[in-house]
Parts: structure tokens; C-alpha cells; sequence
């Protein structure tokens, strides 16, 4: 190792080493027991040291003569780059300022800490009351900074103050104690706070052209200018569209993909106990993706099927996944499932709500294996310890995209409207592109997305609004679904059919170099 490289470890252990210590919430997430049961600070002397702390890393970074470094530590100079990159611009925009997320990282917190205690009870009642205190503190805190809330966040704030009281309940019943009277209150100071703060002009989440270029370039790895991204959307969306119509044929004229979903979904009864099919299913699709060697699976992980309980139902949809910290000694995941039928007194309304969970195998391929389960797994195995820190969604979503398509392409689940239901699904992805691009750039406000995604795909008002909640709060991850699951096949039409890899081989050289860009693999990962 020569000078060059030796600094360039030096600063990533400096840089991660500081952050993790000044961030105990993002330290716990990755499973460093040093965050637990610490909320740490959110002044904005706090976010001003981090910003300091990020200029002084990217100068250290640009004092390196870039090649004298290896190709794996190329890989970590983009992914540490980008991040911070991306972070100096949400603090020069004033997000801090824009964005009330205090009680979502106080709920989150608990949370998992609620997870933590079906196994450690004695370890997580310690963190929940240590969390517990230091509430009232942290909410005060970051009251203060949030002095011009954006509109759109400031709703949903709204809403995840709704949900709070039933997680405070689920925690007091952990405690058998009630123990969350103080929390509850700060919780309500802050909310009323933020709601008699002047709203930022209307729009204000989006961050403009420019920096939506930069963040295709470096979050999702391309170079392609935003004009190329809505031309190569617009054709996907033609090139999707005339797949499913194609498909939808098989079943009769002039049918929809509607009406073959609702048919298909009507004749199918799953039976009392949800969970129990899903680890049926899972199992099924695993054991498919093995027989047919697609990817190797890790050693000596886990993966829980589990009920979501009462005060986590209005978080997720049918199914969601919990992935372990980076540094987790056991990488377990936890695949949740959500039962509403257990909210319903008849039959025939229990009935319903079992099948929306209808097409459950392509959820299990996308949550599960070889979804995202294995990948994060996989990932949180790298061998240089700072790569499972970056998480890039062109990655972790684009290969869960991949694997739906296998699931069709290797004939996993042979039921003949699964390739409707996985072209349905991929077109939602592409106009995700175009909503997006369009939303961050200020060529769509709010009103105008949401009304695109009922037009386009049939999303009912509240559906389509909670879809834009999230496009948002996360520029250009909603268009790296489909954008990484089109980078994976280039790159099998490079190596599977252009050198002659194996499908295994291709899949465990995707993986085995974290959740970073594809472009970048293919520049620094290729002999």
C-alpha cells in the first residue's frame, strides 16, 4: 500500500469514525451498540459542525492524487463523494430548515428498539428509556430549527404525529409501565410548534435542475443529461405498455390488466394464517432461485416472516423488510406482513383484505430471496467495513427489480398472469422516471404528479398522494428503480451473453461489491 492509499483509509476511518460518534441514531441503525438509547443533538450548531466536518472531508479528498488509489478504493472515493456531495447541498438549501422530521426519528428509534425486544428485552427496555428521556431535549431542539417547514412535509409530519399515540401505547405495554407521559407531551410541542411556523413557498422540496443532474450522475452513477432520462422513460413506457398489452391478449379481447389482476385475485383464498403462506411462499421462491443456480446464498443468516403489530400497521402495505445494521454480528431480516383482516369482523371483509396480498411470490423475490434479504446481507459481509454504509437505491431497488424478472425469465412461479401482474408493475416503475425528473425540476407541482400516476396507472387519490410524499423527500431514488434494473441487464448482455458468464457468476460479481452504482462496478470491478 502505497502514501496515497494508506491517507485515503486514514480519512474514511476519520470521517465515519467522527460522524458515527456525533450520529448515536444512525451508529444504532448500523448495530454499533455506542448509539444506543441516545437521541444526540439537533441544533443547528450541531448541523453546522457536520457541514463543517463534510467540507473539510471533500478537500481532504480532493489533496489525493486519485491515481495512486486501488479500484476498490476508487469505488469508496465516488460513493463517499456523492454522499457528502448530497449532503452539502440539502444543507445549503436549507433542508434542515424545510423538513420536520423530528418525531419520525423519535418513532423510528422506538421502533426498532420495540423489534429489538421480541429477543433482548432487557437491552431494549434500557435504550427505550434512555431514548425516552432524552425526547423532550431532542424535539425542543430541532423545533427551533425547522423555522420555514415545507407543505408537503409538514403534512406528512402531520400524519406520523397521528400515529404516534398507538406506538407510545405498544411502548408503555413493553415497559408495563406507563413511561411515555413526558415523550407524548414534546411530541405535541413539537407539532404544534412546526404548525404555527410561515410555510416555505410552495414547492420548495424540490431541488432544480441542476442538482438533479448532479445526483443522476453521482447517486444513480449515469451520464446521461435529464433530457436523454425522460426520452429513454417515454420509450420504455411505449416499449412496457406494448408488452402488457401483448400479454393481456392471452386472456381474452379487450381485456385490462385490471380485470385479469382483480379475476385471478378473486378466485384465490390464502387461508387464516397469512404469515404461514408467506413462509411457505418464501421457501418456495428460494428453493426455486437454488435449483436453478441463479445466485449464491449467504451462510448463516436469517430471515423472520412476521405479523406487523398493531401500531406499525399504518406504516407499511401488504409486506415491507427489515434489514440488519451493517455491523449487526446476526444478519437477521425481518419480512413483515401485514394482516388487515384481523381489523375486520365479517367473513367476507376478512377475505378481501387476505387478498390484496394476492401475487405474493413476486414480493417474496423482491423482499426476501433473492431480493433484498440477500443483497443487504450480502453487502453487510464487505470486507472493507465503510462500503456497507453507502446505499445506493439504483442498486438495492434495481436488483429487486432484477429479481421479479427472473422469477418470470427462470420460470420460478409458472401461474400464467404473473408475467401481467410483473409487466404491471414494472411500467409503474418507468413512470416513476418521468415523475421524478419532472417533480424535482419544478416542471410538475404536487397536484400535477399525483394526477399523472392516476392517469397513467390507475392509483386511486390517496395512493397516488402518499407515492408523491415520498418522490419528494427523495430526489431521484424513485427513478433509480427502474433505471438500476435496466443497468443490470446491459451488463448481462455484456458478460452472460457477450464473454459467456453464467447467470450465477454474473449475479455474485453484481453483488459482491456492495450497494453502489453499476456504472461504477462495471469501470473499477472488470478486468
Amino acid at each position: 500500500m502505497n502514501a496515497t492509499q494508506r491517507n485515503f483509509e486514514g480519512l474514511l476511518d476519520r470521517y465515519f469514525e467522527s460522524a458515527l460518534a456525533d450520529n448515536p441514531v444512525w451508529a444504532n441503525h448500523t448495530g454499533l451498540s455506542t448509539g444506543e438509547g441516545k437521541l444526540g443533538r439537533a441544533t443547528l450548531a450541531h448541523s453546522q459542525r457536520q457541514e463543517k466536518r463534510r467540507r473539510q472531508t471533500l478537500a481532504s479528498l480532493d489533496a489525493l492524487n486519485p491515481r495512486e488509489l486501488s479500484s476498490e478504493q476508487h469505488l469508496d472515493r465516488l460513493a463517499l463523494r456523492a454522499m457528502l456531495n448530497k449532503e452539502c447541498e440539502d444543507f445549503a438549501r436549507g433542508r434542515h430548515t424545510l423538513e420536520p422530521d423530528g418525531i419520525d426519528a423519535v418513532l423510528n428509534l422506538l421502533q426498532h428498539e420495540l423489534q429489538r425486544g421480541d429477543d433482548e428485552p432487557a437491552r431494549a427496555r434500557e435504550n427505550i428509556l434512555g431514548v425516552l428521556r432524552e425526547t423532550p431535549r431532542f424535539l425542543a431542539e430541532g423545533a427551533a430549527v425547522v423555522t420555514r417547514p415545507e407543505r408537503v412535509w409538514r403534512k406528512v409530519m402531520q400524519q406520523t404525529f397521528a400515529g404516534a399515540s398507538s406506538l407510545f401505547d405498544a411502548v408503555d405495554t413493553f415497559l408495563k409501565q406507563p413511561a411515555t407521559a413526558a415523550a407524548r407531551r414534546a411530541t405535541q410541542t413539537y407539532h404544534d410548534a412546526v404548525m404555527k411556523r410561515p410555510l416555505a413557498p410552495e414547492g420548495s422540496f424540490a431541488i432544480g435542475a441542476e442538482a438533479t443532474q448532479r445526483r443522476v450522475r453521482e447517486q444513480v452513477g449515469l451520464d446521461y443529461t435529464l433530457a436523454e432520462i425522460e426520452s429513454l422513460a417515454l420509450g420504455e413506457a411505449q416499449r412496457i405498455g406494448a408488452l402488457l398489452d401483448a400479454a393481456c391478449k392471452q386472456f381474452g379481447k379487450d381485456r385490462s390488466v385490471e380485470e385479469i389482476i382483480s379475476d385471478a385475485r378473486a378466485q384465490w383464498n390464502p387461508g387464516a394464517d397469512l404469515p404461514a403462506v408467506y413462509r411457505a411462499e418464501t421457501q418456495r421462491v428460494a428453493d426455486g432461485f437454488r435449483t436453478a443456480k441463479a445466485v449464491t446464498f449467504p451462510k448463516g443468516d436469517e430471515l423472520q416472516v412476521r405479523l406487523v403489530p398493531e401500531f406499525m400497521r399504518h406504516l407499511y402495505p401488504t409486506a415491507a423488510y427489515s434489514s440488519p445494521g451493517a455491523f449487526e454480528k446476526r444478519q437477521r431480516g425481518i419480512f413483515w406482513v401485514n394482516d388487515l383482516s384481523l381489523t375486520k369482523t365479517t367473513e367476507a371483509e376478512k377475505l378481501a383484505e387476505r387478498q390484496q396480498h394476492f401475487g405474493l411470490s413476486l414480493t417474496a423475490a423482491h423482499e426476501a430471496y433473492p431480493g433484498h434479504h440477500l443483497q443487504f446481507v450480502t453487502a453487510n459481509r464487505h470486507p472493507r467495513k465503510w462500503r456497507r454504509l453507502f446505499a445506493h437505491a439504483v442498486f438495492y431497488e434495481g436488483w429487486t427489480l432484477w429479481c421479479e424478472q427472473m422469477m418470470v425469465d427462470l420460470r420460478i412461479d409458472r401461474t400464467p398472469w404473473l408475467k401481467v401482474q410483473q409487466l404491471h408493475d414494472a411500467l409503474w416503475r418507468v413512470h416513476r422516471i418521468l415523475v421524478d425528473l419532472r417533480l424535482q425540476t419544478g416542471r410538475y407541482s404536487y397536484e400535477q404528479a399525483a394526477a399523472h400516476l392516476r392517469k397513467h396507472l390507475g392509483f386511486t387519490k390517496a395512493r397516488s398522494e402518499a407515492e408523491i410524499n415520498w418522490y419528494s423527500a427523495s430526489p431521484t431514488v424513485p427513478m433509480s428503480y427502474w433505471l438500476g434494473r435496466l443497468e443490470n441487464e446491459r451488463l448481462r448482455q455484456r458478460l452472460v451473453v457477450g464473454r459467456g458468464w453464467s447467470l450465477q457468476r454474473f449475479n455474485d460479481w453484481l453483488l459482491s461489491f456492495g450497494t453502489i452504482p453499476q456504472a461504477w462496478i462495471e469501470r473499477y470491478g472488470l478486468e
